[in-house]
């Protein structure tokens, strides 16, 4: 988890703490992160592009293959946790071996919080899509 993270986190426990009856955490609280490989992680954050609301960060490669065709999904959640809008996007290009690659999916409206998932994605072995690893929705 970034600093940066960790001060979101903890300034939201403390204002919850500090509140009980306002559990509405603020727009730019993350929330939990998935992969249907445990090789690929994410780090992101809400940010904005043109005034408009994005979900900007990495995906983090630790395998010794590069991955490509790289399928994120943002649900938006509201106060309860319950999932109101589905997006999905691709990470440009290729995630490198033991490297990183950016993204920035937008968003329609900003929301209290957000769960981004890695969904699918293919192994590249010499310089080809692999059969490995891929899963889909």
């Amino acid at each position: 988890m970034t600093p940066i993270r960790h001060l979101l986190v903890a300034t939201t426990v403390v204002l919850a703490l500090a509140n009980p009856l306002r559990m509405v955490p603020p727009a730019a609280a993350l929330s939990e992160t998935s992969s249907v490989d445990r090789r690929l992680r994410l780090d992101w954050e809400v940010g904005t592009r043109h005034g408009r609301p994005v979900i900007q960060g990495y995906v983090y490669n630790d395998y010794l293959r590069a991955a490509n065709n790289v399928l994120l999904l943002v649900e938006t959640l509201d106060a309860s946790g319950a999932v109101t809008v589905r997006t999905v996007g691709f990470v440009r290009g290729v995630v490198p071996n033991s490297g990183r690659s950016y993204f920035e999916l937008p968003l329609k409206t900003p929301v209290a919080s957000y769960r981004v998932s890695i969904t699918g994605f293919d192994w590249l072995s010499d310089g080809a899509a692999g059969a490995g690893g891929g899963g889909g929705m």
